[in-house]
Order: C-alpha cells, then structure tokens, then sequence
C-alpha cells in the first residue's frame, strides 16, 4: 500500500465512523432520545479522533509500544537513518561516521540492499547496525500478519545473502505507521518496534543550516534522531543536505556532553533489550 493509499482508507474509515455516528445520533435526537444521541455523538467524535491520531502519529502507544526515546538524566544519544544504502549519500555519511568515531543504526530497505550489498556491509564492517525498514517503503499502517512479515523477512533474506552477519532486530515502520495486527506479528516474531524522538524532515531538503536547527532543538539525552540517506524506488532524490549538516551536528552534540550509540545500546539500558 503507498501513501496516499493509506490516507485514502484512512480518510475513507474515519468519514464512515463520522456518518455512522452522525446520521444515528440524528435519528435518537428527533425520536426524543435527545441524551443518548447527545452521548453517542461525544463518543464518536473522540473515537474518531482516537482512532486518526493511533494510526497517524508516529509511536503512539495504542497500536503497540515503541522506543522512540532514552533515558532523559543520561547523557546518550542514539543517530538512526533511514531508507538506505543510496550511493553516493550513504558512502559519505559512513565516511563522516568514521572519521567522528561515530555508530549509528541503519534501517535499510531490502530493495536498495539488493542493490547495493557492498554498502550494508561496509556498515557492519564498521560498528554500525544494520536494522530493518521493510522491503519497498510499503505503508502497514491497515497490514495483516502475513504482509508485515514478508516485508521484514524479504528484507532479512537480503542482508544475510548481502552478507551482514547480524542484521539488528529492530524494525521502524515506514513513517512509523504500523497496524496492531502487524505490530504483534513483529514483535512476536521477535522484532522490536523502533520510532524515533523527532523528525526534521530533512528529506524537503529544507537548507543545511535548517537541518541543523531543528536537529539542534532535539539534542538532549535520550534523542533518537531520525535521518535519511536514501529513498525508495527508482528515482532520484537529493540527499546531501543531510550529509553536510550531520558533522555540525555531531559537533554540537558533543559540546553538550552527549554520546553516541547505537540504538540498541539506548534500549539495553531501558531493558527493552
């Protein structure tokens, strides 16, 4: 399912709950049952709401736990990107992880793995963890078990095969939305649902400096900063704001005491792990 799928059904079920609602309260109302109308017209309206905010609202606890952030009186860090490998934007932020002394976590797409399997290995090869996005950006946010399931298998196979040793068992959701269905499936399977703390949707290519101060908004103990150094599908897209502004930010983060780890460290010390 692609984006504008989801919020096609998710719009189309959320109308039908309003018009249910609606046209029933309408009905007791003229009939004289004018307070259970009432009761039942709150009661859609905060179950519509529930029901957009659970699906819509990235680590919303209603569909399933989700870490998305770390323990706020410490002084660790957690960088994440997702969507990769995309040379040349994936090879330049290794590079500036490298030169930093800098681990992070991947969550890769299967279908840009495939295609670059050299990449996610140079990931593991150089302390970072390679962890899971599903195969083609597909959108869960209404996937059963069955589908959920092939795109984080589809996606494991392609790592092994890539040759990554240990692909990481987390998964982020594309856009963090995921069904309950699928969020059980998962987690039964044995993953464990990642988020992040705050996006700075540096995927609009809105300025480095931009980049820079929205990151900089978030960088306080227990963030798990979410990035971007690839895309899905056949196009091409622009990611070198995000490789510019990443040495900026790994500067001040370090002028505040914070360390870097990887996301699994931040959620050993939670006892997620």
């Amino acid at each position: 399912m692609t984006k504008k799928q989801a919020l096609r059904a998710l719009g189309s079920l959320a109308g039908g709950v309003a018009l249910f609602t609606a046209g029933t309260a309408h009905v007791l109302w003229h009939r004289g049952n004018r307070k259970t109308g009432a009761t039942l017209l709150i009661c859609g309206i905060a179950t519509d709401f529930l029901l957009l905010v659970s699906f819509l609202v990235p680590n919303f606890p209603l569909t399933g736990r989700v870490f998305h952030r770390g323990r706020p009186g410490g002084n660790l860090i957690a960088l994440t990107f997702d969507d990769g490998p995309r040379p040349p934007f994936t090879e330049a932020i290794l590079d500036t992880l490298k030169r930093e002394s800098i681990p992070a976590t991947f969550f890769v797409l299967g279908e840009n793995a495939r295609r670059w399997p050299e990449a996610v290995r140079r990931m593991e090869h150089e302390g970072h963890r390679v962890a899971n996005h599903g195969f083609d950006h597909g959108i869960l946010m209404f996937a059963g078990a069955a589908e959920a399931l092939g795109q984080v298998d589809k996606t494991e196979a392609i790592l092994l095969d890539a040759g990554v040793t240990e692909p990481c068992r987390l998964f982020r959701a594309p856009h963090g939305w995921l069904s309950p269905v699928a969020h059980r499936a998962l987690t039964s399977h044995g993953y464990r649902i990642a988020g992040w703390t705050k996006g700075v949707w540096d995927t609009a290519n809105p300025g480095v400096e931009t980049i820079v101060s929205r990151t900089d908004d978030v960088l306080r103990p227990g963030s798990v900063l979410l990035f971007h150094d690839g895309w899905s599908g056949a196009g091409e897209e622009d990611r070198s704001q995000t490789v510019a502004a990443l040495s900026e930010i790994i500067r001040l983060a370090r002028e505040r005491g914070l360390k870097f780890v990887t996301l699994e460290e931040m959620m050993e010390e939670e006892g997620w792990i």
